[in-house]
């Protein structure tokens, strides 16, 4: 909607919503929208597209599948951001920039080829040295020259499913570290773009889940303005993991981070996707919000979608569109929860176990 072909911008029906949001004076966290692409960027740019760890490249459809290393998709990814800033940088109710979306999976690619071994040139500076890190001479696997090192892949030296283990654990472990920052440079690219026009506002990208062996969050952290989360705990998950979660998203940065996402009751991705009992969905937001230091707590979705992959996610306003049901008056509630708490829950910190001298 927002680009409906190349160059050609409509921000029409985002402005009513941006509008519709600012009359009513509402804090909006706004998205850079360049995690979906459309399919005219597919039949006009093939490369943008992934190549999975079969080597098949994929063809229109789904989401989180550019290629980081495709010079297409960061051209046109930066014109989108560009656009998007100026457009909005000086709508004073917009208080966080929103970068791309869950950031994660592999590329394995002709591009991503041609600058891994780039990559690990600038790492390790010869050939020896490389041959020597990840011990080759084992199965005769001594690389000659740079351009004889293949990216991982199914039909090479994959071992175990896409993203763990090849029988070469160093090339396995340098690839996802290259592609990890080949997504951090994304990032930057459009955070650079965002603070051209709006240098205030804080730009943060949403983190989601662990293990994540696709983003290394540590490295990231200091990109981030404010760390931002995803929450979406499986049904039958001890309390621990998703307390072990926030704890994480927290020590990043050492400070309150943004619960971005949530979900108001089921979920429509797990194998069972129950919904939640009373009282549940606020346990578990107070326990990021009181507990470890959430200083946001937004909802995924607004209004249930009409149909689409997510038609059947929880929404704030189910598909009756009614505000008597058990979630809209559950969500309300807390919210006059939080309100209450106001200033006295905002910008906690913890004390710092030190040793004694």
């Amino acid at each position: 909607m927002l680009e409906p072909e190349e160059g050609k911008y409509d921000f029409s029906e985002l402005d009513k919503v941006v509008k519709k949001l600012s009359d009513a004076n509402f804090d909006i966290v706004i998205g850079t929208s360049t995690a979906a692409m459309p399919a005219w960027m597919f039949k006009k740019y093939p490369d943008v597209a992934r190549v999975d760890y079969q080597g098949r490249r994929h063809v229109f459809g789904q989401r989180y599948n550019f290629c980081p290393n495709s010079k297409n998709y960061q051209r046109l990814a930066g014109n989108l951001v560009e656009e998007l800033a100026k457009h909005y940088q000086n709508n004073p109710n917009i208080v966080v920039w929103h970068v791309n979306n869950e950031y994660g999976g592999n590329c394995y690619c002709e591009n991503c080829q041609h600058e891994f071994r780039k990559w690990l040139k600038d790492k390790y500076q010869t050939l020896d040295a490389l041959n020597k890190a990840w011990n080759m001479n084992v199965w005769s696997h001594t690389i000659y020259d740079w351009d004889e090192i293949v990216v991982p892949n199914e039909l090479g030296d994959a071992w175990g499913p896409e993203g763990s283990e090849t029988i070469v654990a160093g090339l396995s472990i340098d690839y996802l570290r290259f592609q990890s920052e080949s997504l951090q440079n994304l990032f930057k690219m459009e955070k650079q773009i965002i603070k051209k026009h709006d240098s205030e506002t804080p730009v943060t990208t949403n983190f989601h889940s662990l293990p994540n062996k696709m983003v290394d969050y540590q490295k990231w952290a200091k990109d981030q303005d404010i760390i931002s989360y995803d929450s979406y705990p499986t049904y039958d998950a001890p309390t621990y993991k998703p307390a072990f979660l926030y704890d994480l998203m927290r020590s990043l940065k050492h400070q309150p981070f943004m619960l971005m996402e949530s979900a108001p009751s089921q979920v429509n991705w797990q194998p069972y996707s129950p919904l939640k009992r009373p009282g549940q969905m606020a346990a578990t937001e107070l326990q990021a919000v009181v507990a470890h230091g959430v200083d946001t707590v937004q909802f995924f979705q607004l209004k249930q979608a009409v149909g689409g992959s997510e038609k059947f996610h929880s929404a704030v306003i189910a598909h009756s569109q009614r505000t008597d049901t058990r979630v809209f008056k559950e969500l309300v509630d807390l919210g006059h929860k939080l309100k209450r708490a106001g200033s006295t829950i905002l910008g906690s910190t913890i004390n710092e176990l030190r040793p004694k001298n």
